[in-house]
């Protein structure tokens, strides 16, 4: 399954980049991020290895980052593993104006057992996921 989104946040392209290599910055706008474990390498690295621990539903999840590429203040990518399968995120930031940066998520998942009988059913679930996420930094990076 791959998708791709994309919003505008009304701040400069340096602003944006720096909100989003902030360490503890994610547990701002990933609703239901709980903690960010460095497992190792140097945040945002290519190699470097994260661990989050979410809350969804009262259960935990457990998710496995890894940094695949590194081009800030242009792209990122990143790929993540869990009990669910595997997705690889590539957000990207593209400046329009002196007060305007576009922002770009594609998305791509391989999901096992049940979910990958069920995915194309959840397809929107994970959009508006994403959604949210995409959201909550917009509204972190203007505020």
């Amino acid at each position: 399954m791959r998708y791709s989104l994309s919003n505008i946040i009304n701040k400069p392209l340096e602003v944006v980049v720096e909100k989003f290599k902030e360490p503890e910055g994610a547990k701002e706008w990933m609703p239901g991020l709980q903690t960010i474990e460095p497992i190792s390498g140097e945040p945002l690295a290519v190699g470097s290895k994260t661990n989050f621990t979410f809350l969804h539903k009262n259960k935990e999840m457990k998710i496995e980052e890894i940094v695949l590429e590194q081009d800030l203040p242009n792209s990122v990518k990143f790929g993540y593993k869990s009990s669910m399968g595997y997705n690889e995120v590539e957000m990207r930031f593209r400046k329009i104006s002196e007060n305007e940066t576009e922002q770009v998520n594609e998305s791509y998942f391989e999901l096992k057992g049940f979910m990958s009988i069920m995915g194309f059913l959840f397809k929107g679930m994970f959009k508006k996921q994403t959604v949210t996420y995409m959201e909550g930094f917009k509204n972190y990076c203007e505020k």
